[in-house]
Order: C-alpha cells, then structure tokens, then sequence
C-alpha cells in the first residue's frame, strides 16, 4: 500500500523546490522539462493529489458554489420544478469544475455558509419577501450572488427571471379566446415576485377583454399538489366558472382531481392552465395545457451567470427569459 505523502516530500525526492512542485501540480509553465518528469514520476509512482481544502485556504477560494432554495427540504422535493432548475445547475458547474453545495432552509442560515466562506458564490432559488434581510447580508458583505427570479426592492442583486406576467397573459387569453368569461385563478404564494408577476397578467388579460376581477374567483396557494385541489375545491363553489389558470403544473394536477371528485370533467366542464411545464405535463390525464418556462436552462444561465461574476466578468444583471404557451388537452371550448 502506497504511503501519503505531501508536498515537502516530493520536493525533497524530485531536488527541487515546493514551487517547482506546485507549479507542476497546477499545470503551470517555466518548468524545466527534467524536473517536471521527475515530479509527475514521483506523483504517479505514490498516487499523490492535492489537499482540496489545503489548496482552496491558499487560494482564498473554495470552488464550492452554494444553491440555496430557502424553503422546507420536504416542499423543494415534491416540487418537479426544483429538480429541473438544480439539474441544470449542476451542470454548469460541473462543467466549471465547482463543487454544489445544497442548501435547504427557511431560517436564513445559509448567510454562514458566506460569513464562513464556504463557497465561492450563492445561487437563490424562489427567494421570498421574508428573505430580504439576508440579501441584504449578502449584498453587504460583496458576496457574489444572482437569483433565478426577481428580488423586489433590491437594485444591486443579480437575477434571471422568466416573463411570468407574459405567461399568465397568455394562459388568460388562450381562454378567452376559447370564449371562456368566468376564469378563476390560483395563485402561488404571495410573497413571491413571480406570483405577483402572474396576478399582473391575469388580471391584465381580462381588462383587456373588459372584464374586471372577481376576487371570489381567485385563490393563493403554495405551489402543492394539496393546495391545487384545496384552493380548486373552494373555486367551485361558483357555479359558473368554467375554466382556471392556475400558477403552477402541481397545483393543476391537484386542482384537476379536485374538478374529477366534484363529478365534472376536464376540460369538457372546466378548462384548465398550468404554469412550468414540468416533464410529465404532457402524460397526466389529460395532458396540460400549460406555459413553458425551461427550468433546466435558466438554472444553467444563472450558474453560468454566477460564474462570470466571481471571475469579475462583465454581466448584464437583469435577464427575462422568454414563455410560450403549451396546448394541450386540458383546455377546450366554452361550453357555457
């Protein structure tokens, strides 16, 4: 069994310095061939690799990025959307050569993984109201931060987000172009820009057509498959609705159970739109109708994006990521 040895042994071994043997280690030039040929012999013959956490202290870096999602660990895994976001993360900064260091929490812990610099930058994932005070410990301190969607009142955080009021526009209008009039509308968590952003849209869509909210039609949920079918359960107490845009394909899938114990049918007796488009939309019953927004790439972009900024790369700080709405068989013609 070979020994462990470090980097005064090779070293003294090779006849040269511990520069000479870092510099070859780091792949770095102005090595005499000679020595270089003696270092890499020495490396292979006793199976030598740096110290990680040795050769980030030395580097003042970590090579460790942090994806925090500041929710309970239960929620972000019952959610297909979280799964597509981080894939796409990790991706990019396996790429890079970044470790991913995951962070569940809604305490606000992850600021010590900052304080105690253990990554390098920090991803937010569905950042929420209740969060803004620790960005804006993060922003105090320089770390470098960008998030996959809108942090309100904050000018100095880095974000790409999707065009959620475009999406719920397009989901309201798809509707009223299949005549539907009595559209309900269940929301995300309102602490979330992007349920904001929906709302917007929503409601935009209807204006446009002359009808005003009715806020016996709308609902807040959490973004659960429980709360799609509680929060569709109370919208159809209103005998005259006949379709829904709800702000997320879990909730749909919740809501659409609800519509099928309630004795009706989707979409012959309400219509419905999800938000996402998570991988099995398409092969629920029936398959949603929805807005896609590419989690994958956008958790790609903002690693990438990330990324640059620790390299102290220009970047543009807002980006807005196109949607497109998905037809499918959940929506159909205004029957009423």
């Amino acid at each position: 069994m070979k020994s462990r040895i470090n980097i005064t042994q090779i070293a003294k071994m090779a006849g040269v310095s511990k520069t000479t043997v870092s510099r070859v280690l780091n792949n770095k030039p102005d090595v005499k061939a000679e020595s270089r040929e003696k270092i890499e012999r020495i490396i292979k013959k006793y199976n030598y690799y740096p110290n990680a956490y040795a050769k980030a202290v030395s580097n003042k870096k970590s090579n460790t990025i942090c994806a925090v999602i500041p929710h309970d660990a239960s929620y972000v895994f019952s959610n297909p959307y979280y799964s597509e976001i981080l894939r796409g993360v990790s991706q990019m900064t396996n790429a890079n050569n970044y470790q991913l260091l995951l962070s569940f929490s809604d305490d606000g812990k992850y600021v010590d993984i900052a304080k105690e610099q253990r990554a390098d930058g920090i991803i937010l994932i569905s950042p929420s109201c209740e969060d803004y005070d620790q960005i804006d410990e993060l922003v105090d301190m320089a770390m470098p931060l960008v998030s996959a969607s809108k942090v309100l009142n904050s000018q100095f955080v880095c974000h790409i987000c999707v065009n959620d009021s475009k999406g719920a526009y397009l989901a309201t209008e798809h509707l009223l172009n299949l005549g539907h009039k009595k559209i309900g509308f269940i929301n995300g968590p309102y602490n979330l820009a992007s349920s904001r952003d929906r709302y917007e849209g929503y409601a935009s869509a209807l204006k446009q057509k002359g009808i005003s909210v009715d806020e016996t039609f709308t609902q807040e949920g959490r973004n659960s498959l429980e709360s799609g079918y509680e929060s569709m359960q109370k919208l159809l107490k209103n005998v005259n609705l006949t379709a829904v845009v709800v702000s997320s394909d879990l909730m749909a899938i919740g809501a659409i159970k609800a519509v099928n114990e309630a004795g009706k049918k989707v979409p012959d007796d309400i219509s419905i739109v999800g938000f996402d488009d998570i991988p099995f939309a398409p092969y629920v019953n029936p398959p949603l109708t929805t807005i896609n927004q590419d989690a994958y790439f956008k958790g790609m972009a903002v690693a990438e994006k990330l990324i640059q900024i620790i390299n102290n790369e220009n970047v543009e700080y807002r980006t807005t990521m196109d949607v497109e709405l998905k037809i499918r068989e959940s929506t159909t013609r205004c029957k009423a």
